[in-house]
């Protein structure tokens, strides 16, 4: 992004904030929290109320005067010195030495307006009603990034969501998707995108990914970033779970979907499901359809409510922090997993073929893991996952090809209210910028395919970050805070419970949560 001395941004956020205005009219009126790189000291506008001075070893300087020194080397001012545990050290006159300060962040009023403004708030606190089922159930609101639609496909069902777990800048990610449902009518495929959450979503880059297909195979995913062209090579014969059959729910995508409950004592409780299929010989691949449960949003929305009044140093502290700090911030989902693979020939032994993973509860992706087929009898499945966390589609056995390479294909042409918004196309199509949406945002975005034997995949890169609840707030709780990052493990446990109470109710209400205009 774009820099200069007087408050250039390499990013927005970083304190919790109050929305005045209720949302869902026209405009809503909020502190907009600025991030500044340490470089850049903000000058003192009228409406910069104070300035906060995030320091290298974490202590915080909160300030209501300041200026840099002649030589650039300082600055001075007037303020609190807080310690990293945020208790007062003293207040007074201040002088700072430039090089020990890791980054600024100032708040100013600022109207966020229907449209976007490019305002970017790292952390808003939604305090007016913005939902009844968010009201009855704050834990189950609806959310996950930005989430696509097909033109000609189910309105009501998202085809894609894009980097769900990028839930900060520094975990900013690239995100692959199937397209099965898109089609191609006269050379053009075109998704809307839209912003159906309290979040606000900072996105890079959004682009089809296309893939020739031979006639008869499809083309998929795998894990490890390469494509392959894939072909029917044996139907699912059986399917047990601790709940017994389910080859009724796996046998064939876009049906009925195999899940369960967590479990009652450790959300990180596994669970096994055993698939069985005809013997098969040479390049083969398990074809995996899945998407999270509720269970994921569920703990995610606890830890802000964990954290509350202090999310956003918390935030702060993980941008700070990079990529080290932001592994820790993971560490339930860490624990959690994906639904890790294996396989079996006749009375063999088991062996490990890989893992699905795909964040996000609202639309099933679909992946690949590639072994290689001995025929040494009935071929065996072993799917294990932590016990509640998935919904299984499909699991289906294919034959693969050599690997082939997809085209990527930029938007065309970006389309807002009926109306070209060539900043929106501008920012999607570029490396180095983002395009910022809030909630109720919808964008019509067209590609130019050319007609033929292709698989399409939507590929999404970004990160967002959630509004605070004001349920949320009661229940700050530093000791949770604290175990979260510091045993994970254990904060599954104690989570379990929470969890149970809302779980059955949590799909309907997640659902009817979605936010536009």
């Amino acid at each position: 992004m774009p820099s200069n001395r007087t408050g250039g941004l390499v990013a927005r956020g970083l304190a919790t904030v109050g929305l005045v205005a209720i949302l869902g009219g026209c405009a809503h009126r909020v502190l907009s929290p600025e991030l500044h790189p340490a470089g850049e000291v903000p000058v003192t506008p009228v409406d910069l109320h104070v300035l906060k001075v995030h320091m290298e070893s974490g202590e915080l300087y909160v300030l209501d005067s300041w200026h840099v020194d002649d030589e650039g080397d300082r600055l001075e001012g007037h303020g609190v010195l807080y310690a990293i545990g945020r208790e007062e050290l003293s207040r007074g006159p201040v002088s700072i030495d430039m090089r020990e300060v890791a980054l600024f962040e100032t708040n100013r009023p600022e109207t966020v307006r229907e449209g976007g403004s490019g305002l970017l708030a790292f952390m808003t606190t939604v305090t007016g009603a913005v939902s009844v089922y968010c009201l009855a159930n704050p834990k189950s609101c609806f959310g996950s990034c930005p989430t696509f639609y097909v033109e000609g496909g189910d309105p009501d069902h998202p085809a894609a969501e894009g980097f769900s777990a990028s839930f900060a800048r520094a975990l900013e990610s690239r995100d692959v998707d199937a397209l099965p449902g898109a089609r191609i009518a006269s050379g053009r495929v075109v998704l809307t995108m839209r912003n159906e959450a309290l979040e606000t979503h900072a996105i890079r880059r959004v682009r089809l990914l296309v893939a020739p297909r031979a006639p008869g195979a499809r083309v998929l995913a795998g894990v490890e970033g390469l494509f392959y062209p894939a072909w029917p090579a044996a139907p699912a014969r059986a399917c047990r779970a601790p709940e017994g059959d389910c080859l009724g729910a796996i046998a064939a995508p876009g049906g009925a979907e195999r899940y369960s409950t967590a479990d009652p004592r450790d959300l990180a409780t596994r669970e096994a499901v055993e698939v069985d299929f005809a013997p098969a010989r040479g390049q083969l691949g398990l074809a995996l359809s899945a998407r999270q449960t509720l269970l994921s949003t569920h703990l995610f929305y606890r830890t802000l409510g964990y954290f509350g009044s202090r999310a956003g140093e918390h935030l702060a502290t993980l941008e700070r922090g990079g990529p080290p700090r932001a592994a820790r911030a993971t560490g339930m989902a860490r624990l959690l997993g994906g639904i890790a693979a294996e396989v079996a020939e006749a009375g063999g032994e088991w062996r490990p073929i890989g893992t699905f993973q795909e964040a996000g509860p609202i639309a099933s992706d679909v992946q690949v893991l590639p072994f290689e087929g001995r025929g040494h009898g009935p071929l065996r499945v072993r799917l294990r996952m932590a016990k509640g966390l998935w919904r299984l589609d499909h699991v289906g056995l294919v034959s693969l090809g050599d690997p082939v390479e997809p085209r990527a294909v930029l938007p065309r042409a970006v389309e807002r209210g009926l109306r070209p918004d060539h900043r929106a196309l501008d920012l999607l199509r570029r490396e180095d910028a983002h395009l910022v949406t809030v909630p109720g945002d919808a964008y019509r975005l067209v590609f130019e395919v050319p007609e033929g034997e292709v698989e399409l995949f939507l590929e999404s890169e970004g990160y967002y970050y959630e509004w605070m609840r004001e349920e949320w707030l009661a229940e700050e709780d530093a000791a949770m805070a604290s175990l979260v990052l510091s045993n994970p493990a254990e904060a599954l446990r104690r989570m379990a419970g929470p969890f149970k109470r809302h779980e059955p109710e949590m799909e309907r209400a997640f659902w009817a949560s979605r936010y536009r205009r």
